[in-house]
């Protein structure tokens, strides 16, 4: 027997899924990138005191997108016919739990 592939998730989740991975992916790759940056710039520094309070202003921005895309997490991840929130921890279900309208494409 041949497993059926599942559908495409429906456009809303499709855009609240891009913008969550964009976010909170793109806030660790520029913390990561900061911290990198750092360690060059100051080579003979202990990484332990490379962060200080003159340059902590840095990571201002990595921590307001990673923060952002927790919020849209918690705020937008939901069925928009019903607005219960979806699992985070799985894939997409065919259809909503609570309502029965479709999730996916298909």
């Amino acid at each position: 027997m041949i497993a059926r592939g599942r559908g495409k998730p429906i456009h809303y989740l499709q855009n609240v899924q891009l913008w969550i991975w964009l976010l909170i992916g793109g806030g660790a790759v520029l913390f990561i990138g900061i911290a990198m940056a750092l360690a060059l710039l100051n080579p003979d520094t202990p990484a332990n005191q490379l962060v200080s309070g003159s340059n902590v202003w840095l990571f201002i921005v990595p921590a307001g997108m990673a923060g952002t895309g927790v919020y849209m997490s918690l705020r937008w991840w939901r069925c928009p016919y019903c607005r219960r929130p979806l699992n985070t921890k799985g894939a997409i279900p065919e259809r909503c739990p609570r309502c029965g309208n479709a999730l996916r494409e298909g």
